[in-house]
């Protein structure tokens, strides 16, 4: 009786068959990689040799009582046979359904593999299992259940190396796949003070969930409590985190940006949260006048207008939800009021109100108790109101932003000198003061716009 391979054997067998230009993934049933070779033949083989070999492993695995299952996948890259069978035109002409449907299960199985391969081969974060979750967060108890969401419940956790983490365990929807894998591959390749840092990740068959560094509360659970200083450090820190996403190639746009999405260190420095709805923007993706609709995500009284009325996607919509969060720091006050009648005010419509009367003073936080510079006030005030300006097109960048908190002065006395020359030369000849201070853009568009 013939012996049964060994696993070794048989992965030498496969190799043969496969050209260098080939690789040999092994990977258990989770989808971790044990093996990565390239081939060694250099004519290669038809698929069926792998068919074959495939089914010897298997059965040479149940019976050496293997701890994995191994599930092996040539190359996409590999030609397939050209020889087909008689039966098969009969097969596809009479179950075109069954094909198509088998035809896009291969596909996402190929996907699902691909991207799992993807982050075990960088080695960029650690994969946690379900059970090593479970014993971190004490069987997910209600205890320490710090957050919920639509779609997500957040966990305090221990891990086993004793770091303090919270665990993000996505609801099981046809969703969550994507958008676990999304967040993971976007946050693996980010690396800045300002932006919430990726522990791990758990992707099995009953879980999905992102493991980030703990902090200790949001913005908007701290807010009331925060005095001017440190509520300008947060604009500041905030604003550097979005320069950074928006200045990777190519850009990325969180699309989520809230107070609620802003988390606090002890000392206060802020990190953005929460990716589970960024976005790479491919730069010539909306080009056209005639953009193909997207799914608008985000939360009522940050978006937007151009991102509710026509799905557009640039890194203005993140610029327009970073001004809300301003006038959450300068009034205090939450993006969306509910009064006593259930009511929903937008602390937006609210200040623009304020502002374009000149009562500017009455936005301040009553909480503050005029403790604030009021030069930085101004500052802040400007940059909100250049951030929430209807046209996309006029918002700064979150450069320019920056720009406006470091050099304050500069900016300042732009203001002063268009107040200046408008008491003089009046509102209808304010074009002219674009020429009197060249043709710089941050300039021409604070003179424009403020």
């Amino acid at each position: 009786m013939q012996q049964p391979l060994s696993s070794d054997q048989i992965v030498g067998k496969l190799l043969k068959e496969l050209p260098p230009t080939c690789l040999l993934l092994v990977m258990d049933k989770g989808g971790k990689v044990l093996l990565q070779k390239p081939g060694t033949s250099q004519e290669g083989a038809p698929i069926k040799v792998l068919h074959s070999s495939e089914s010897s492993l298997s059965a040479s695995s149940s019976s050496t009582e293997s701890k994995n299952k191994y599930l092996i996948q040539k190359s996409l890259s590999m030609p397939c046979s050209s020889t087909s069978t008689s039966s098969q035109p009969t097969e596809n002409a009479t179950f075109p359904r069954t094909r198509k449907y088998l035809q896009h299960k291969n596909t996402a199985a190929k996907n699902l593999f691909q991207r799992l391969a993807y982050l075990e081969i960088i080695c960029c974060t650690r994969r946690f299992t379900i059970d090593e979750l479970r014993c971190a967060t004490d069987n997910f108890s209600p205890n320490l259940l710090t957050g919920e969401g639509g779609h997500s419940r957040v966990y305090r956790s221990n891990l086993d190396n004793g770091q303090v983490a919270a665990v993000k365990v996505l609801k099981n929807t046809q969703y969550s796949e994507d958008d676990l894998f999304g967040e993971v591959e976007i946050l693996s390749n980010l690396k800045h003070e300002n932006i919430i840092q990726l522990v791990g990740y758990c992707y099995s068959k009953d879980m999905r969930a992102i493991v980030y560094n703990l902090l200790k509360d949001s913005l908007k659970q701290r807010l009331k409590q925060l005095n001017w200083n440190t509520r300008l450090q947060v604009a500041i820190g905030v604003a550097r985190g979005l320069e950074y996403l928006h200045s990777q190639t190519p850009p990325i746009i969180h699309r989520d940006v809230k107070s609620s999405n802003i988390l606090l260190s002890g000392d206060c420095r802020p990190q953005i949260s929460d990716f589970g709805a960024a976005v790479i923007h491919q730069q010539n993706q909306q080009d056209s006048a005639y953009v193909k609709p997207v799914h608008v995500v985000g939360t009522f009284g940050y978006l937007a207008p151009e991102y509710i009325m026509y799905g557009k996607v640039d890194e203005k919509i993140d610029v327009y939800s970073y001004g809300v969060v301003l006038l959450e720091l300068i009034t205090g006050k939450e993006a969306i009021q509910i009064d006593l009648e259930s009511h929903h005010e937008s602390l937006v419509l609210w200040a623009r109100s304020l502002l374009s009367f000149g009562l500017c003073d009455l936005l301040v936080d009553p909480d503050l108790s005029e403790n604030y510079n009021k030069d930085e006030m101004k500052t802040m005030m400007l940059a909100a109101r250049l951030c929430l300006l209807h046209s996309s097109s006029r918002r700064p960048t979150m450069k320019t932003i920056l720009r406006l908190f470091e050099e304050p002065e500069h900016w300042l006395e732009l203001q002063r000198k268009r107040e200046e020359l408008l008491d003089g030369i009046g509102s209808k000849d304010e074009s002219c003061l674009c020429r009197c201070y060249g043709s710089d853009s941050d300039e021409t568009m604070f003179l424009e716009d403020s």
